[in-house]
């Protein structure tokens, strides 16, 4: 397996979640010469401390992305866009990622780590998804459908240039930190807001931040990433339990939106001039009992996630305990 040591890496979305726990972990545990790129770097400042190189960098700004590239081995790409707005996602999540692995084909990049999602399959039908599943590449749902046109423009490019391409899609990805499933559902228990839909059975998929950021660094290391997409996945549990963990924390109680409201809402999405917080992805999500298995990472790769639910659930409540309940 490739080492690290030494090798001139860049971090794409480092101030977020995933990427800044990447860029710390690549720069202190693998020795690796990291660049992170991304915008608001004050809250991510402690990199610099650990040896991350922190850049300022707009992905949009092509002439950056290429300065920035040059003489880089692997490009690591966590940067994507939740935003429902369709526009600002497509040149996020699609335009930028199809002009940034262009200028690393360009610059002779040897691997390229693209972190994607399980939300980009298409899943009508399928209970068990695993990497044989289609690509929902006509999703009425902005973020699935440019996170599944992201993979396809990416492929389609790195295979042009010839350069190896890994992609990467966990589930939902939770632990310390100001993350989606961590931070923002939390504050959200905290002030009340529905957090679930229905009676919160679903199935809730939770992976452990840490355990994501090591399937990436394998995907940059094995010579049998390369050309392959990996399921990052670990427990099944249920919205409801998930979440209990931060009434429980909070001293609030779990609310959540009736199914026939929640359907209604998304409808609403359709008309000009109206935006409700939930659409259809969100609904198909909130509702499945989708599995997605990861046996692929763990026979190609070898991952397996090493962090338990209760351990990653016990890590995530104290510091979230510590962030914002701590007096």
């Amino acid at each position: 397996m490739k080492s690290l040591e030494d090798i001139p890496v860049l971090v794409t979305g480092a101030t977020g979640f995933v990427g800044s726990r990447l860029s710390e972990l690549l720069s202190l545990n693998e020795k690796a010469k990291v660049t992170g790129i991304g915008r608001s770097l004050d809250r991510v400042s402690y990199l610099q401390k650990h040896g991350v190189d922190l850049q300022a960098v707009d992905l949009m700004s092509a002439d950056g992305l290429k300065e920035l590239v040059e003489g880089k081995e692997i490009i690591f790409h966590t940067a994507a866009a939740l935003d429902p707005d369709p526009d600002k996602a497509q040149k996020v999540n699609v335009e930028a990622t199809e002009a940034l692995v262009r200028v690393a084909g360009e610059a002779g990049v040897k691997r390229f780590v693209h972190v994607s999602t399980v939300g980009v399959y298409d899943m009508a039908g399928l209970d068990v998804v695993d990497e044989t599943a289609p690509l929902a590449l006509s999703h009425s749902s902005t973020y699935p459908r440019t996170k599944a046109e992201a993979e396809k423009r990416a492929t389609e490019i790195a295979e042009k240039y010839d350069m190896e391409l890994a992609m990467v899609r966990p589930s939902m990805i939770y632990g310390p930190g100001h993350g989606v499933w961590s931070e923002e559902m939390f504050k959200n228990v905290l002030e009340g807001n529905p957090v679930m839909l229905g009676d919160g059975s679903a199935h809730f998929n939770p992976v452990y931040n840490d355990d994501v950021v090591e399937a990436i660094i394998l995907c940059a290391k094995h010579p049998a990433a390369a050309g392959e997409a990996f399921n990052i996945s670990a427990d099944i549990t249920s919205w409801k339990e998930f979440m209990g963990h931060y009434a429980e924390l909070s001293g609030k109680e779990l609310n959540s939106v009736p199914l026939f409201i929640a359907r209604f809402m998304a409808f609403a999405n359709k008309i000009p001039g109206i935006t409700t917080p939930i659409d259809k992805g969100f609904i198909e999500m909130a509702t499945s009992h989708n599995e997605f298995p990861h046996q692929k990472a763990k026979d190609l790769i070898g991952w397996e996630p090493k962090v338990s639910y209760e351990e990653g659930m016990k890590r995530t409540t104290e510091w979230l305990e510590k962030e914002f309940l701590a007096n």
